[in-house]
């Protein structure tokens, strides 16, 4: 028997920015939230900090944006594509979107813990940090809660709507059998950090070479964050080449990576993502909704993953809030998250493998190519368009307006 029995409106498991931005939306309109996080705090090294100006429309729309500008942040300017020395293609955020002129780097962290800090001025939100989600718990057919570990304690969550907010690993979609209808996984990406020269701009880059493909992203405040497309599996086989082969590669690349090159003396600064592309079947069964990674995962190319779980996460809220207004939280209404939000994701990442493709990490000897065909659509004016469709939303996602802090409750 458990020693504890928590009994709320929703609970979600994962705290990360899907899972926050659902909670603090839930918790705004007076429903009781429990939200349960493997990690003992937020205090930790992501990937995913470049929020493209889609990201900001959202943010705008929940009334969400002047909450996280006061927090450390830097805006980005430009999306830029070099080839060596060469700028193949310069995309200004202001012309791509004059509405939300500007990409915004913010730490994981920061962004985790400003949302915790507004969600805790509602008495009926509470974050738990430490807990393993071991199962859900059903009820014939439907999902009522999950069981779960904190420390050495075992205790079970009972809740109307159960949500897996817990990445592409999600111990949720696992337990509660959810089906993927498809999940591709070409390339990793090797991430390391590196100090930022003086006069580099707060510019997002991806950097071609003969070889390889590097992104590059301002950090707050004075770093740069870099990843290296890879084939799949292939940076064991870089390390067996050993560090000194490393650095050369890196020395060769480009100038902006010559001081961490020198200074690298074993492959401990790299951590490798795989770029999983991933979408299951069914989002909802009675009782249960996935979110962000654990429904849909992107690749990192156009730096949109946060972005895609995010608007997910607030469609969610709108569907979860009117369904308790209603008093329906029956399958048919969870089920109108994936019908609203299922063309967006996948187009995004339909589009996403056109950029895969343009990389060549699989067919490298046609990357003169590929660098040709960037460089004609960025001068004929179809890149930033193409672009434009992957960082802009085209129209406000989908909401009741009233669900925005800066309205009062609905509930």
């Amino acid at each position: 028997m458990p020693e504890k029995i928590y009994r709320v409106d929703v609970c979600i498991v994962g705290a990360g920015p899907a899972g926050m931005i659902l909670a603090l939306l839930l918790a705004h309109q007076g429903i009781k939230v429990l939200v349960l996080e493997s990690h003992h705090n937020f205090e930790r090294e992501c990937r995913g900090e470049v929020l493209m100006p889609r990201f900001i429309q959202m943010m705008r729309q929940t009334g969400l944006l002047s909450c996280l500008e006061k927090y450390p942040h830097l805006k980005l300017k430009n999306f830029e594509l070099h080839y060596k020395d060469k700028i193949l293609a310069n995309l200004d955020f202001s012309g791509i979107c004059p509405e939300a002129p500007f990409a915004l780097w913010m730490s994981q962290t920061v962004m985790l813990n400003a949302l915790r800090e507004k969600a805790a001025t509602y008495p009926n939100f509470q974050l738990l940090f430490g807990v393993t989600a071991r199962d859900v718990i059903l009820e014939g057919e439907k999902i009522v809660g999950v069981t779960a570990t904190r420390r050495a304690e075992q205790f079970e969550v009972r809740a109307r709507v159960t949500v897996g907010a817990d990445g592409r690993a999600s111990a949720v979609r696992k337990t509660a059998e959810f089906k993927m209808e498809y999940e591709d996984y070409d390339f990793d990406v090797a991430w390391f950090t590196a100090r930022r020269h003086e006069h580099f701009e707060n510019t997002v880059r991806a950097f071609f070479t003969p070889q390889r493909t590097y992104l590059v992203l301002p950090k707050y405040p004075d770093l740069v964050q870099c990843g290296i497309l890879v084939g799949k599996g292939e940076f064991s086989q870089i390390r067996e080449q050993g560090i000194e082969a490393m650095k050369q590669e890196l020395l060769n690349a480009h100038p902006m990576l010559h001081d961490f090159a020198r200074q690298l003396t074993d492959f401990e600064p790299f951590s490798v993502l795989q770029a999983r592309v991933s979408y299951v079947a069914r989002w909802a069964k009675e009782g249960c909704l996935l979110i962000g990674d654990a429904a849909h995962t992107c690749s990192p190319a156009g730096a949109i993953g946060v972005s895609v779980a995010a608007a997910t996460a607030i469609v969610a809220a709108d569907v979860i809030i009117k369904g308790f207004k209603r008093g329906d939280l029956s399958l048919a209404t969870l089920s109108k998250v994936q019908t609203i939000r299922a063309s967006d994701v996948q187009r995004i990442q339909t589009m996403q493998g056109f950029f895969t493709t343009a990389a060549f990490l699989k067919y490298p000897r046609l990357r003169p190519l590929a660098l040709l065909s960037i460089f004609t659509l960025a001068r004929t004016g179809i890149l930033p368009k193409f672009f434009r469709r992957i960082a802009v939303m085209d129209e406000p996602l989908p909401i009741d307006p009233a669900i925005s802090l800066e309205n009062p409750p609905v509930v």
